[in-house]
């Protein structure tokens, strides 16, 4: 994904060059090497996997001034993209967690609405005091516009 290969570009930190090498070993965990434990083959595929998906976030939050440092270098459409692979990808969405709250100002936890106690299709012996835990449901805003013109204005994509 674009942007974050441009968050790792950018960076002068020097594991931000692990990016590659982690990418190579998550897909082939002896490469360069022989290895002689079977299970270290699982060892170095797991660890260089969460580098690969971990990485951006650490980078991220060793820039002294993200947005300043980051200004310009992104694309709408590089938002966007990342914006919109938040919705199904936990780690992305950690990564955009980090980014808004670094700027301190957007708060992107999803809503919760009470479900009626009428809606429940089953007996609950527990009464009401079941319903403020799983009489829950969480509705998902979409307000992804919002968050890539928020993005957009943060690192002065024009």
């Amino acid at each position: 994904m674009r942007f974050i290969e441009i968050i790792l570009e950018n960076s002068k930190s020097k594991e931000a060059k692990l990016f590659a090498p982690a990418k190579k070993a998550a897909n082939n965990p002896e490469t360069g090497i022989t290895i002689q434990n079977k299970s270290a083959y699982h060892v170095i595929k797991d660890c260089a996997n969460i580098t690969v998906k971990y990485l951006p976030h650490y980078i991220f939050a060793n820039y002294d001034c993200p947005f300043t440092e980051l200004s310009g270098k992104f694309k709408r459409k590089e938002i966007e993209e990342f914006v919109s692979s938040t919705e199904n990808d936990m780690v992305l969405k950690q990564l955009l967690i980090i980014i808004l709250e670094q700027h301190g100002s957007v708060d992107i936890k999803p809503e919760v609405d009470m479900i009626d106690n009428n809606d429940l299709e089953f007996s609950d012996p527990y009464g009401e005091y079941g319903v403020g835990f799983f009489g829950q449901s969480t509705k998902k805003e979409n307000n992804n516009s919002s968050v890539v013109d928020f993005l957009c204005e943060l690192f002065d994509v024009t």
